[in-house]
């Protein structure tokens, strides 16, 4: 009886979901998949959120990354392995290697162990630190096993070291850390709006350093100084104690309190964020050791202006804590507002050098940046320069500092317990949004037929979408000009959607008659 209920109240989030955004409407969960198209992105849950995902991969299927639903019981029960975490990495490597998946999406929270809606695989890094559970989502998209001495621990310094590999460079993966229908149902449409509705007029070309750390200040200035000149249309600015842009008399009168951090997030004058400074699970600390909780995030009210964030701040990223939740899971659930990505350190954000002796004094007087802050400005000129989406662009980070985590057990933790928790397929929108043009006919014959789309934006993408009977995805070219060939057997509903980077989702309709 109520695995009925739950199964009715999923529905029915499901149904809302889908009516609110008022962009597939039963091209939503009802889609069938056309047999020869592969998963560009496949979303692992758990059979209890599966259902309330799938506007969520009906809507990215539409924009023209095909996404597939598998759960966790549907992967224990079809692969083999010694525990889920194995078989779950099997299945990942597989469908990246048969179907050409280029993101995995972990649709659920985890509870340590073999628990949670999505299981992490923990890390041993008791030699390091005290930890022999750092969660460690790349393992389940590693083309090595972690395990080098077969001792069934993984991630040993340095006994696993032959065994462990930080990137695949076919593909990416995040951790959308949801526990509940009403969770998807909140993430699903925000992510909506974000790639469809997304502000102009600025918005995107903010980017805001908070610190209210004196001695973490000199490296943020060096990471400014690194990012700065590769993100030109940008503009980075300093949250700092002693210093904002929002001073009155004298430098720092413009207190980093939690209310005027809610205030700049509802003010709509920031897209991206970087917080630098004391945090814990529930909470981020700011000046006077004043404190940013769940209160806070519940008075953000910044709906279709979300935040892509990273933080350094220790444990604010511990998604598989059993205090729940943690202060980045609460921003990135929180209904109409909060972020809709953030990277952060599963435990302690704590500087990392491969000579601390000298170099963290090199931290506070000269700004030398340690392997977190690295990893973190690595990340930000990949998606803010590269014209990567954010899973690609932290993959890339990544890969630079390979040679680092192969030298020292610190840089080893620091791409351990870094995950990128929001959707790792998202474009993090360098510059000003446009919407291409969509100009397309009201109906259709059946048969075959020659589309061509004037988008007027070069590279943007085309997806065509009807049932089962068609499925097409094309790029326009240097003139914005898309042109593809598709045919249809029966009526119905042809769903036409451009999109690309740094560009608002175009959504058109054809009945096919």
């Amino acid at each position: 009886m109520q695995r009925n209920i739950q199964l009715t109240i999923c529905l029915m989030l499901t149904a809302l979901a889908s009516c609110h955004a008022s962009l597939f409407a039963k091209d939503g969960p009802e889609q069938k998949e056309p047999a020869n198209r592969p998963a560009t992105v496949l979303l692992i849950t758990s059979n209890d959120l599966s259902d309330a995902w799938k506007p969520f991969a009906s809507w990215k299927t539409r924009l023209g990354k095909s996404t597939r639903i598998v759960t966790v019981e549907e992967i224990d029960a079809q692969y083999e392995g010694d525990d889920i975490q194995q078989k779950i990495r099997v299945c990942c490597l597989e469908s990246i290697e048969e179907n050409g998946t280029r993101w995995v999406i972990l649709g659920g929270d985890s509870r340590g162990g073999q628990s949670g809606g999505v299981p992490d695989r923990d890390t041993d890094h008791s030699g390091y630190f005290r930890y022999k559970d750092i969660p460690t989502d790349i393992y389940y998209i590693s083309e090595t096993d972690w395990d080098a001495n077969q001792d069934g621990i993984y991630g040993e310094w340095p006994k696993d070291k032959e065994a462990v590999s930080y990137v695949n460079r076919k593909a990416t993966i995040g951790r959308i850390p949801v526990r509940t229908s009403e969770d998807v149902v909140a993430y699903t449409e925000k992510i909506i709006e974000y790639e469809s509705q997304y502000p102009e007029h600025r918005f995107a070309h903010n980017m805001v350093y908070v610190c209210p750390i004196r001695h973490a200040q000199p490296k943020l200035k060096t990471s400014q100084e690194t990012l700065q000149p590769l993100w030109k249309s940008g503009k980075i600015e300093r949250f700092y104690d002693g210093e904002t842009p929002w001073d009155n008399k004298q430098p720092g009168d413009h207190d980093l309190s939690p209310e005027n951090f809610v205030e700049l997030i509802n003010g709509k004058q920031t897209a991206k964020m970087h917080v630098h400074g004391h945090g814990y699970l529930p909470v981020w600390v700011l000046e006077g050791h004043k404190m940013v909780g769940k209160q806070h995030v519940d008075k953000l009210k910044n709906d279709k202006a979300y935040l892509a964030m990273t933080t350094v701040s220790c444990f604010t990223g511990q998604f598989d804590a059993r205090q729940d939740p943690s202060i980045t899971e609460a921003m990135i659930r929180k209904p109409n507002g909060g972020a809709v990505l953030i990277i952060a350190p599963a435990r302690e954000g704590v500087p990392v050098f491969h000579n601390p002796r000298t170099d963290m004094r090199l931290m506070i007087t000269q700004g030398k940046m340690d392997g977190t802050t690295i990893t973190m400005t690595r990340f930000w000129k990949h998606a803010l320069n590269g014209n990567l989406t954010a899973g690609e662009a932290f993959r890339a980070a990544k890969e630079e500092m390979i040679e680092d985590a192969k030298k020292s057990a610190g840089y080893h933790w620091v791409q351990c317990e870094l995950n990128l928790l929001g959707d790792p397929t998202l474009d993090l929108r360098a510059t000003d949004p446009r919407s291409p043009q969509l100009n397309i006919p009201e109906t259709l014959s059946t048969g075959q037929h020659e589309l061509t789309f004037k988008t007027g934006i070069p590279g943007a993408t085309i997806c065509l979408w009807k049932e089962n009977e068609c499925y097409v995805v094309v790029q326009a070219d240097e003139k914005g000009i898309a042109t593809t060939k598709c045919k249809w057997e029966t009526p119905g509903k042809l769903l036409v959607t451009a999109s690309g980077p740094s560009l608002n989702a175009s959504l058109g309709e054809i009945a096919i008659e």
